[in-house]
């Protein structure tokens, strides 16, 4: 392991290192240095201060058993004392947060018990962030403690953060790691949060050879929620999409085309290509900043030579009951998306009974024959954990059906106002009157942002 000694200049300052404050450290001070370089996150290298620096604020020190005369400037945010000495050797409660000393540092790590656990006087401990499982002497492992504010606070003191996004129960996704790139994503549930970013997780899915995958202590960064797109849909070629196999959805791409809705899935990770059965298959989304990002391409003429295949199965797309929205190019409704279950296709038509509309009694619900052209499936309901961002394009909930619109401003308290292009109005909505914007496009939901304007309607 690398130490982050051997940087020696000093570290660019940053608003809490410029910031003045009083002499914390004094020359011979015992200290530990959380370097905050890429590969680092949860050391602590123990050092002793040997000067102090005033612009910018920080510290010149040396790290114990390094037997190199040089010192190293470090920003006093990276600085905390030493934690006081815990009894050695005392195995830790399962699942406890801990210090495991490896490399010259102490790295924060979590402990396991049960099957997992070490013996003869030895700790397992699982490092969240890289999946590893180390063994380690009960006298190297230490329980792991915060210095906030001038004082030692323990993890079991300390809670968990209000802010972790899910709780005991949630069904999710965690990835496999192949070095640092994901290879697949598989269904778990999270069974408890272990403080700060790492969460408990059981597998629903077992390994190939019927085996039962053990429960894992991942960091947060390695989870997402459930992708909630639709897969039955037509794919091209060069198409980033997950395929299912071993119980798992694997990255890669699809490299050919088969009758019978079949596709040639290669494998991201290992080149290995597979047939594939549509329901087998999913587009690929990306959970970036709390929300899905899709990742794909489409050829221009795959399009066209998939498109009458779209129109002989739309029968099975729209079949009766199945529910739907309608647009309609009449003026006043251009952007607008009403709701409403599919009765019958006949004639390059389906017959729609709206949600909300009414007939001119204003009881009956509308029912009108729509052009299948104007006729789209339900959007996928899309989280938004974090709300949404200026010049998000939204569909907003307003006088019985969705509007296409644009967040022009965010307002407290989850609330937006939204502008309408086709209409040049702007209104206020909340939260939950508004959803992500979509377009189906070539019998696939697109974000707006990615929708390639070189198809036509159909």
């Amino acid at each position: 392991m690398r130490s982050p000694r051997l940087r020696r200049n000093p570290p660019p300052a940053t608003a809490a290192a410029a910031a003045p404050a009083p002499d914390q450290f004094r020359p011979g001070d015992l200290v530990e240095v959380l370097p905050d370089e890429p590969g680092y996150r949860g050391a602590h290298f123990p050092a002793s201060v040997t000067a102090s620096r005033a612009n910018p604020r920080g510290y010149t020190v040396a790290y114990d058993g390094s037997g190199c005369p040089l010192g190293e400037v470090v920003a006093a945010s990276q600085l905390r004392p030493r934690p006081p000495d815990a009894p050695r050797g005392v195995p830790p409660a399962e699942h406890a947060v801990v210090d495991a000393f490896k490399g010259g540092a102490w790295w924060v790590g979590v402990a396991l018990g049960g099957g997992r656990a070490a013996a003869g006087g030895r700790v397992a401990v699982c490092f969240p962030e890289t999946r590893e499982v180390v063994e380690f002497d009960a006298a190297d492992v230490r329980p792991h403690l915060e210095w906030v504010a001038g004082e030692w606070l323990s993890p079991e003191n300390m809670g968990i953060s209000k802010t972790m996004p899910y709780k005991k129960g949630t069904q999710v996704e965690v990835a496999k790691l192949e070095g640092n790139s994901v290879v697949a994503w598989f269904s778990a549930a999270v069974e408890k949060a272990i403080w700060k970013n790492s969460l408990l997780v059981d597998y629903n899915c077992s390994k190939n050879d019927g085996s039962v995958l053990p429960k894992e202590i991942v960091d947060l960064k390695h989870i997402r929620p459930h992708p909630q797109h639709a897969s039955a849909i037509i794919f091209c070629i060069n198409d980033e999409v997950e395929g299912f196999q071993g119980n798992g959805w694997w990255l890669g791409v699809i490299t050919d085309v088969h009758p019978e809705f079949r596709y040639t899935f290669k494998a991201a990770h290992s080149g290995k290509e597979i047939q594939l059965d549509q329901k087998a298959l999913r587009l690929r989304y990306d959970w970036t900043h709390d929300q899905w990002q899709q990742v794909t391409q489409m050829i221009p003429g795959l399009f066209y030579m998939l498109l009458p295949t779209f129109h002989n199965n739309v029968t099975k797309k729209f079949a009766k009951g199945s529910k739907v929205e309608v647009t309609s190019n009449d003026d006043g409704f251009h952007g607008a998306w009403f709701q409403g279950t599919a009765l019958k296709y006949v004639n390059n038509k389906i017959l729609v009974e709206y949600d909300a509309l009414k007939a001119d009694d204003e009881i009956t619900p509308l029912t009108e024959a729509i052009e299948v052209q104007h006729v789209r499936p339900c959007p996928p309901d899309i989280p938004v954990t974090s709300g949404f961002n200026l010049l998000d394009e939204v569909d907003a909930c307003w006088n019985d059906g969705w509007w296409v619109g644009v967040i022009s401003k965010v307002n407290s308290g989850d609330r937006y106002m939204v502008y309408f292009r086709s209409s040049t109005e702007e209104t206020e909505f909340g939260h939950e009157q508004l959803r992500l914007h979509c377009d189906w496009v070539g019998g696939r939901w697109m974000r707006a942002s990615l929708v390639c304007c070189i198809f036509p309607e159909f």
